[in-house]
């Protein structure tokens, strides 16, 4: 073999070699989103048709706008204000879910920015709470979302999908209100039961029968 012949030999190894360690690198940085962002990994991916360098580029941006976010913790107090709005709307569903839903929507978005995160919309908002409570954070989603799209309702699937949102949202709710001063975003699974569970609604009627919600 000629030196001329080796030389391109080898120059050949060694672009095949690197393109051979491309793909680990790329799932290695899409498995480190996906276990620090769980469920809201294939939230975001959906929104770019399972693009995943789009959606790299959306979550890696999340954490350079949000991943320094100061945390405040609230006093035993205001807990307990937060925590008997919250299970005061619950037994409010019963008899005016549309009514509990857009106000428990409301409380869940200024608990947010009580703690310390953004209010200037809700979009915002909704990507810093993504960053430090991804496991959660779809509980926002559900209760704007069902805030919004039943401003009247009385079918049992309506009311069903806005018991489904208040569910949703009282997970993120307890999260925030356990949040202590400083803390930065949580573990992929590292999800704590409350120490203190919130009431859930007692029972809600839909078409003549019972429901317990939570």
């Amino acid at each position: 073999m000629s030196m001329g012949t080796g030389i391109i030999f080898g120059m050949v190894v060694a672009i095949i070699t690197a393109l051979m360690l491309v793909p680990p690198v790329t799932q290695s940085r899409s498995g480190h989103l996906r276990n620090r962002f769980g469920p809201e990994f294939d939230a975001v991916a959906s929104q770019y048709n399972g693009n995943a360098k789009a959606t790299e580029r959306e979550l890696n941006a999340r954490v350079s706008r949000f991943g320094n976010l100061r945390i405040q913790g609230l006093t035993p107090q205001m807990r307990e204000q937060y925590a008997a709005q919250w299970a005061g709307l619950q037994e409010r569903f019963v008899d005016c879910p549309t009514v509990a839903v857009a106000k428990a929507n409301q409380l869940l978005c200024q608990l947010a920015v009580a703690v310390g995160f953004p209010a200037e919309s809700h979009e915002r908002q909704l990507e810093a709470l993504s960053v430090h409570h991804p496991y959660r954070v779809d509980g926002c989603r559900q209760l704007h979302l069902a805030a919004h799209k039943h401003k009247t309702a009385t079918g049992a699937a309506e009311v069903e999908e806005m018991r489904q949102a208040m569910v949703a949202g009282r997970l993120l709710f307890e999260e925030l209100l356990r949040a202590r001063p400083d803390e930065g975003p949580r573990k992929a699974g590292a999800h704590r039961r409350s120490p203190r569970r919130f009431r859930s609604v007692p029972a809600q009627r839909t078409g003549g029968r019972t429901r317990t919600i939570g």
